[in-house]
């Protein structure tokens, strides 16, 4: 799973980490997530701050152990080294903007026009 960032890339780091509470309890916090915070699964990754959020008011201090693990997958998954970021979701955007210069870069093709003087030439009297 390396690469650039993609939802696909999301949601599975997400799916592996819950995946690390187990299967059940996993079913119990998107059923938790769903009902008691109106979050829409399907709405993954643009709903991501909301997703974060609804974590940490479900795990207290606990959702620290689900971040660390989702930035470890996410890690592995891109391929870049992710430490410095307060937040999952702050590190997804940067990604995401990242992503979308390297497009940009890539879209103006890989030429560059250099202007070069042109040589003077002296003319003998």
């Amino acid at each position: 799973m390396s690469g650039a960032i993609s939802d696909k890339i999301v949601r599975e780091v997400i799916e592996k980490g819950l995946d690390s509470l187990g299967q059940s309890p996993k079913q119990a916090v998107w059923f938790c997530l769903e009902k008691e915070f109106g979050f829409d699964r399907e709405k993954l990754p643009e709903n991501l701050k909301t997703f974060e959020e609804s974590l940490q008011k479900l795990f207290g201090l606990g959702y620290n152990f689900l971040k660390t693990l989702f930035m470890r997958y996410l890690q592995e998954a891109v391929g870049e080294d992710l430490h410095g970021y307060s937040s999952f979701t702050e590190c997804v955007k940067y990604l995401y903007e990242q992503a979308e210069e390297k497009a940009k870069i890539s879209a103006a093709g890989t030429t560059f026009e250099i202007d070069v003087p042109q040589p003077v030439t002296m003319h003998e009297k």
